[in-house]
């Protein structure tokens, strides 16, 4: 459904992301990168538990469906690990949740990030019986799972910093008068004023990002329906199918997620959900944002989706949404880029 472009063969790396987030003590730059693939999760905990009630409530929680995704894929994939063996192989993990039980134990779940490796990530849930750590993970499950997400995030953010094609960076900055850090292997589809599209092609999957931009009139774009009505107008023009008569869409039938948010001191509201080709076959999961530019006094409203109809899509999309929040208008004309 895209247009016909080069394809690029590139690997992302995501096994291991080299990030520049630091620690709270300053001390992140000397640990070694995490270790593990994205989206995934070591439990630490002894055969007993994780076979039982506790196990059994964690699995609950992290492995249940991603909501707005066509095939049912986990939150996360999880690795148990007992705590014998969780040593020099496991101890650099991206993601790792420690659950410990005992009598004098305090119910709590902590956060720690920049432990044993730079932009790590180990949540702590303690509790005195099985009962109090089933109670935590149902009150607390939100939290968790979005503190992973966000980090997850953010470690792609960090990657896409040191990855991008300055050609493309520089388009951005002097004639869209933005920056969004899109990563070298993506190539610039489109480039016209008010819209830009990227695209990472393979032969079995792509990924996009659209950025669309207007002027500010007084309107509040920051609603459900606004933001569904701007960007099924901008794809019905932009985003053709294969055949006549064919564009991308929302897909109404199915839930879509809607929020409002601050991220970097500004406002932001966001659409997620399934996108389908009106008159056509395809689809696949979409995310949305849009936010007030005050720098230029206007809306933008930048879209990443997904197409790969045999392969999961979970951490495709979650590489897209990434791209998305590194956008900015304050720039800086001095700043320097390289490939």
């Amino acid at each position: 459904m895209t247009k016909i472009s080069t394809l690029i063969i590139a690997i992302l790396i995501i096994a291991v992301v080299p990030s520049c987030l630091n620690s709270d003590n300053g001390k992140s730059s000397m640990l070694p990168n995490v270790s593990g693939s994205t989206g995934e999760l070591i439990v630490v905990i002894n055969n007993l538990k994780w076979d039982g009630e506790v196990g059994d409530k964690i699995r609950e929680v992290f492995v249940s469906p991603v909501e707005g995704l066509p095939q049912a894929e986990p939150i996360f994939n999880l690795v148990n690990v007992t705590p014998g063996n969780f040593g020099e192989y496991y101890i650099t993990h991206r993601n790792v949740i420690l659950v410990k039980i005992s009598t004098e134990r305090e119910q709590k779940v902590v956060f720690q990030k920049n432990k044993y490796s730079s932009t790590q990530l180990i949540i702590t849930i303690e509790g005195k019986d099985d009962n109090e750590i089933i109670e935590l993970l149902e009150k607390q499950k939100k939290a968790i799972i979005e503190k992973i997400n966000i980090t997850e995030r953010d470690r792609w953010i960090s990657y896409y910093r040191h990855s991008i094609n300055s050609m493309n960076f520089n388009i951005l900055r002097e004639k869209h008068k933005m920056i969004l850090h899109v990563p070298s292997n993506y190539a610039m589809d489109v480039n016209e004023n008010g819209f830009v599209w990227f695209a990472y092609e393979t032969p079995v999957t792509t990924q996009a990002v659209l950025v669309h931009y207007f002027d500010y009139n007084g309107e509040n774009y920051f609603n459900e329906d606004s933001i569904r009505s701007i960007r099924n107008n901008m794809t019905r023009e932009k985003v053709k199918g294969p055949a006549d008569g064919t564009w991308m869409k929302i897909e109404d039938q199915l839930p879509v997620e809607y929020s409002t948010f601050r991220f970097r001191e500004r406002n932001y509201a966001m659409l997620k959900g399934l996108w389908t080709l009106e008159n056509g076959f395809m689809g696949g999961p979409f995310v949305t944002l849009i936010t007030k530019d005050e720098v230029n006094n206007r809306f933008v409203m930048l879209d990443g989706f997904v197409y790969a109809p045999n392969d999961e899509k979970r951490e495709l999309l979650r590489q897209v949404e990434a791209i998305l929040y590194t956008v900015s208008f304050d720039i800086d004309p001095e700043e320097k880029t390289s490939e």
